[in-house]
Parts: C-alpha cells; sequence; structure tokens
C-alpha cells in the first residue's frame, strides 16, 4: 500500500492489534479491487469501499485475530448504515476477482459475519461431501446458479476451462473452503442451490 508503483490503495486498513487506519476518504476511489466483476457491476473500485486486513495470507494459515474481526463487524455495520449497503453487497476480493485474488482467504470467517446480517448466506454443512463428478446438465445449471450469485464471469456455455475452475475455486472458498481444489460436485451444487434459493428468498 505504501509502493507508489504498484499503485495499490483501499479505504481502511485494519492492523494486527486491531488499530484501523482509514487511507482514502470514503468518497474518493481507491485501488483495492482492480479488474472486477459482481453480477451487472464491473470495476467495482469505482463502486465500493475497500477494506484490507493485515494477514500473511491464506498459504500461512495464519488466522485473524479476534480483534481484528471485531473491530472490522463494527467498521462493516457503521458502513452499512450509513451508506444503505445490501448485506449480499459485503465480498471478498477473491469473489470479485477470481482470476487474479484469493483474499481474504479460507481462514475468513464468512459465517460469524452472516450470523451478524453481514454477507451472503453461508451454513454449515454436515452430510458427507459427495464427490461425484456433475453431468454435462447439472454443471451446466451448477454455473447458471454461480451467475445467479453474482459470479458474472463465469462462461455458462463452455466445461471446465481455466477462468471457470478460477470462480469454482473462489465459490468454494467463500462457502465451503473444504472443497477447495477441487472440480466441482454434487455437494457443490447442492450449496449452490440452497444459496440461490435463499437469495431468491431474501433471507
Amino acid at each position: 500500500l505504501c509502493d507508489k508503483i504498484k499503485k495499490v490503495s483501499s479505504h481502511y486498513v485494519i492492523d494486527h492489534d486491531g488499530m484501523i487506519y482509514q487511507l482514502v476518504d470514503d468518497s474518493f476511489r481507491a485501488w483495492h479491487a482492480g479488474i472486477s466483476y459482481w453480477k451487472k457491476d464491473i470495476n467495482l473500485n469505482d463502486n465500493s469501499i475497500g477494506i484490507e486486513i493485515v494477514n500473511k495470507g491464506e498459504l500461512s494459515k495464519n488466522k485473524f485475530s479476534d480483534l481484528q474481526i471485531e473491530k472490522l463487524i463494527g467498521l462493516l455495520q457503521s458502513l452499512i448504515d450509513k451508506y444503505q449497503i445490501s448485506k449480499y453487497n459485503i465480498l471478498g476480493h477473491s469473489d470479485v476477482a477470481p482470476t487474479r485474488k484469493i483474499d481474504p482467504g479460507i481462514l475468513f470467517p464468512w459465517k460469524q459475519l452472516f450470523s451478524l446480517s453481514i454477507g451472503l448466506p453461508v451454513y454449515t454443512y454436515n452430510r458427507k461431501i459427495n464427490f461425484c463428478p456433475l453431468d454435462s446438465l447439472t454443471l451446466h445449471k451448477f454455473f447458471k446458479n454461480l451467475e445467479y450469485i453474482g459470479y458474472s464471469q463465469i462462461e455458462v456455455k463452455k466445461n471446465l476451462n481455466k477462468k471457470n475452475l478460477s470462480i469454482v475455486n473462489a465459490f468454494h472458498r467463500h462457502f465451503y473452503p473444504k472443497l477447495l481444489g477441487k472440480n466441482p460436485n454434487h455437494t457443490s451444487f447442492e450449496i449452490s442451490e440452497k444459496l440461490k434459493q435463499n437469495l431468491k428468498k431474501k433471507v
């Protein structure tokens, strides 16, 4: 964030100790998402507020501190109230730029946020994972579900090309990290179907 050459910025940064730093005014554009897509929106930098949490990243298996998450929740609730942001529009960079970004990663507590009406529905899935691969018709339905949820870059008429696999990974990373790196299977489809139905009901 301090490198002028990389031209990266965000509106807020939450440090290890929970200290929140505002680097860019909410009304200004920050360069945090880059080339990005969600539903009908493109270039999310134009109409979003970027929050970075200091962390070594998913690969380090370094968990976010309780204090960081506590401060994040407070900040999100404040921004949601102030700008009337839909809870469903609280997203990760990996959601809006799935071919390039993996943050906030598999250790981010999406389920905890959802329990506080922040973010998309995330549920506990207790059944045994059904690793059976999807036939072509079900794969198409799965891609359509992802498109409905918001992953608008999905190439519905194509199979598991590189882009689609990146988007599937983003979906798994957010909603069921145990499937990260796996091809979509019947459990993936069931989760996407439940999420789509709940979004239609506006749960």
